[in-house]
């Protein structure tokens, strides 16, 4: 008898590798499951919530009508009145919220 030389994987190999990358993946799929069924209410106690973030008042006045120059004049000048730097921007209100953590 001619003894025949084998190259490459017996099927029940095959089947191995199948059933450990299954058995991975499964445990994979149950613990994302189970980590994305907590509450998305929960929060840690350090979390700002938007319910104790109060902005702070806006001191900007109202845009005036403009129906001639004299009407730009005076949005330029309600404009040039504006203070961008009393802490009603946006890096205002993030310094405020940053200083909170």
């Amino acid at each position: 008898m001619k003894k025949q030389s084998q190259a490459g994987f017996a099927i029940i190999e095959l089947v191995g590798v199948v059933v450990v990358i299954a058995a991975i993946v499964a445990a994979g799929y149950f613990a994302w499951h189970n980590h994305n069924q907590k509450s998305p209410n929960t929060t840690s106690p350090n979390t700002p919530t938007s319910s104790n973030y109060q902005s702070p008042p806006t001191t900007t006045p109202a845009a005036p009508q403009v129906n001639s120059t004299s009407d730009l004049n005076s949005a330029m000048q309600a404009l040039n009145q504006t203070n961008v730097t009393a802490g009603n921007t946006d890096s205002g209100q993030l310094s405020t919220q940053a200083s909170d953590f």
